[in-house]
């Protein structure tokens, strides 16, 4: 029974570029443009930072030169030189947000602060201190929860504490440590403000970039879509023309199928004719019937093949049944005999006993076969040899199939040419179609074989049709 092809559930989904790339594109360009308000702010923050601690650590070494000198701080008695220190803090916390000062002499014991009640005491368990006795200058954001912060938690919230290692006049001797408490609410007042303003021109930046390509791909879009409309305005035209062409090709292959059939009705005729003028008669008479009953018989192959050739539009589904091939290669040879005798073309089989009943479509197997032998005949000059031969043969996989091979002596076929003769209407002939290789091709593809030309041994054309004894798969 012959099956029908799936049908189709449903279609694809419509893909909708414009909006695929409004929404990703907004992510993309908003992920992007909050990764780099983050980074620029960070950076931006940590620059004005070190820029105001660099600053004040500067401005507090030069007042400290001015009033202090370094034995100063090594002083065995700290209250004789505690006038200088009260000087050089009145001086720096003249400047704007500095509140406390405390100053540590090279073993970190406060040597001088503003709160005398932290004078003589050291903080061991002081990170930032340490650091500024290796020589850094340190900021710490403190929320005045420090040890020493015991006397600042009445008085402030949140301090900057700055410490700032003071050298010698050599630049590299450590001769103590200055603490400074500053107010940086200014500060961040500044910087939040920076960060704000970053803010507003990466937002505007992504915006702009966002508008810009929302822009092309919208116009770009649009063409796409003009083309999509031309493209299946196109599509349908060429649809159009291939139901034109394969109407075309339906009706160039069914000339190429009755061609060879009405062929033989002429020559039938012919021989009936000289049977008419030799004989006489009741010879005659049964002469001319015996030859009118072969008409007979070719016009009903004839109508046979337009039968099968009208649907060539169709799937060339194969009708399986029994096939002697041997038997189906006489029946071809003895068809086309008179063709041959009129040539004057020798045919010659060498067809293997050994050859086994075939599971085939028969008409298909036996236009295949027609066909090849016609275009051998037309091939083959006045004089020359066709052979038709048939074996069984090992394929690959280790299978056994059936080989029918037509050689002609006749002037072969270009190599360039031997793969394009199977496509529709390329043709070398004068008067051909271009139908015929195709069609067999087809055919036997169709039945599990398959169709190779090669140069024959004595210079022609072999073509041969390999045909799998198990069926096709």
């Amino acid at each position: 029974m012959k099956q029908e092809p799936p049908s189709v559930t449903g279609t694809p989904k419509e893909f909708h570029l414009l909006k695929r790339f409004a929404l990703l594109s907004f992510l993309c360009i908003a992920a992007l443009t909050v990764t780099l308000w983050v980074v620029v702010s960070y950076y931006l923050t940590k620059e004005m930072l070190d820029r105001e601690w660099q600053t004040t650590a500067q401005f507090i070494r030069t007042e400290t030169r001015q009033f202090v000198t370094p034995e100063d701080f090594t002083a065995p008695d700290p209250a004789r030189v505690a006038h200088k220190f009260q000087t050089l803090h009145d001086q720096i916390t003249a400047m704007p947000d500095l509140v406390r000062l405390k100053i540590y002499n090279p073993q970190g014991i406060i040597l001088w602060s503003d709160e005398t009640r932290l004078i003589g005491t050291t903080f061991e368990n002081n990170p930032e201190l340490q650091e500024a006795f290796a020589g850094e200058v340190v900021a710490d954001v403190s929320s005045v929860e420090k040890g020493e912060n015991v006397f600042e938690k009445s008085s402030f919230k949140k301090l900057v504490e700055l410490y700032i290692p003071i050298f010698s006049d050599d630049g590299r001797t450590l001769i103590g440590v200055i603490e400074t408490y500053k107010s940086a609410d200014a500060l961040y007042r500044d910087i939040q403000r920076a960060r704000v303003g970053v803010l507003l021109v990466t937002l505007a930046g992504g915006l702009l970039l966002y508008l810009s390509l929302f822009a092309i791909v919208r116009r770009g879009a649009r063409q796409i879509n003009e083309q999509r409309k031309n493209l299946l305005k196109m599509q349908s035209e060429l649809v159009a023309s291939q139901r034109m062409a394969a109407i075309g090709e339906m009706a160039a292959a069914v000339a190429h199928g009755i061609g060879n059939p009405l062929s033989s009705i002429r020559a039938s005729a012919q021989v009936a004719k000289l049977d008419c003028a030799d004989c006489s008669g009741q010879d005659l008479q049964q002469k001319t019937l015996g030859t009118l009953d072969g008409i007979m018989r070719q016009v009903d192959r004839v109508q046979l093949r337009m039968r099968g050739l009208l649907n060539f539009v169709s799937p060339l589904e194969p009708h399986r049944g029994t096939v002697e091939v041997n038997a189906l290669v006489r029946d071809a040879v003895n068809v086309l005999r008179a063709r041959y005798d009129e040539a004057g073309v020798a045919s010659r089989l060498e067809l293997d006993t050994n050859v086994p009943v075939l599971p085939l479509d028969p008409n298909h197997i036996e236009q295949v076969i027609q066909g090849l032998l016609t275009n051998a005949l037309e091939a083959t000059p006045r004089g020359g040899t066709v052979t038709i031969s048939t074996e069984v043969r090992s394929v690959p996989g280790d299978s056994k199939a059936v080989s029918i091979s037509i050689e002609d002596t006749g002037e072969g076929i270009p190599v360039e040419n031997r793969e394009r003769v199977f496509e529709p209407f390329f043709t070398t002939k004068a008067q051909g179609t271009g139908l015929g290789l195709p069609l067999a091709k087809k055919f036997v593809e169709r039945n599990g074989g398959s169709i190779a030309i090669t140069e024959a041994a004595r210079g022609g054309t072999r073509i041969e049709v390999t045909l799998p004894i198990a069926g096709a798969n």
